[in-house]
């Protein structure tokens, strides 16, 4: 496997946890961290509402010693606004701050930032400029592999990024039209990071040693990113890291396993946020967890109506009565 290093930060593994709205809070970061991963990413926050002091925003960049290095990521749509907020995360404690271009969100997009910002080069050169010369800790970025199928803009961005003294680039080889779904374009990905002088990371559809096994095939990839396929599986990283390193296959996650990270799960979100609150935010990803279990239809109710300790039980109860029967 190679060393992934990142300005002066060298990561233990080059298999990375991906920033993901709503979800990679600190109890997910911490879950993630604990199960192998090199890097991990908070949700993307947005640059005005920091510089703003909007203290919701700031509440999703709280960072714990347990899950470093951690990446702050931001969006925004001009250079002034991205700098001092970039600043703001320094301050916070990021490791590393990251510039999301690559959001294809409408309220993303509708402000100017995130995958809006590839039409325009001069301002992405301005912007990334920018925030490099105003902190001095590493700044990465996240972009797309372009908007539309057969449109590859990776590679001049690369470059500018290159120049603009940027230490990573992660590229989600899917084209924003896609969003999340379909297959990555591997060919566009090798193309646009071929001969870079920089780390470039490869994001999009990483699932298993299989979808990981087709980015690494390509010489120029210097890690992977994974985001829906690690949630509620954060074994993945482990496993992942042994296959590449060693080309062995350890067993999936059980469900017994997934079980316990669900506990867990609500546990550190209780501790973060509070009994009521902590279980009401679980709901949004405890699905992940229990996807392939029998009876999800009954489970996914149980999960989206879930307020206090004891409907976390009664769901808890439940989802281990199912397993048990499933394994009968």
């Amino acid at each position: 496997m190679k060393k992934l290093k990142i300005g002066n930060i060298e990561l233990k593994n080059n298999i990375i946890l991906a920033p993901m709205a709503g979800i990679t809070d600190l109890p997910l970061r911490l879950l993630a961290k604990s199960g192998g991963a090199g890097l991990v990413y908070t949700e993307m926050a947005s640059a005005k509402a920091l510089i703003h002091h909007d203290e919701k925003t700031k509440r999703l960049l709280e960072i714990s010693d347990n899950e470093r290095p951690v990446t702050v990521q931001i969006f925004g749509g001009d250079s002034y606004t991205m700098a001092e907020a970039a600043k703001i995360a320094r301050d916070i404690g990021a490791d590393i701050v990251d510039i999301n271009l690559g959001c294809p969100a409408r309220k993303v997009a509708k402000v100017g930032a995130g995958v809006k910002l590839l039409s325009n080069k001069r301002l992405v050169h301005e912007i990334l400029e920018t925030v490099v010369k105003s902190v001095a800790i590493p700044v990465t970025i996240k972009i797309r592999i372009g908007l539309l199928p057969g449109q590859n803009v990776a590679t001049e961005i690369i470059k500018i990024a290159q120049n603009s003294g940027i230490k990573m680039v992660v590229v989600h080889a899917r084209y924003a039209s896609q969003g999340h779904f379909g297959s990555p374009d591997l060919q566009s990905f090798a193309a646009a990071c071929f001969g870079a002088k920089i780390p470039i990371v490869a994001n999009g559809g990483i699932v298993d040693e299989k979808t990981a096994t087709g980015f690494f095939d390509i010489p120029d990839c210097s890690g992977i990113m994974i985001g829906r396929g690690a949630i509620g599986n954060y074994s993945i990283f482990k496993r992942l890291e042994k296959f590449l390193n060693y080309d062995e296959t350890l067993p999936v996650a059980s469900k017994n396993e997934k079980i316990e990270w669900l506990k867990q799960h609500a546990q550190y979100s209780i501790d973060y946020y509070g009994k009521k609150r902590g279980l009401v935010l679980m709901r949004k990803v405890a699905h992940y967890y229990v996807k392939d279990f029998l009876n999800a239809t009954k489970i996914r109710c149980m999960i989206n109506t879930m307020v206090t300790l004891a409907d976390f039980s009664n769901l808890i109860e439940f989802i281990v009565n199912n397993a048990s029967q499933q394994t009968v």
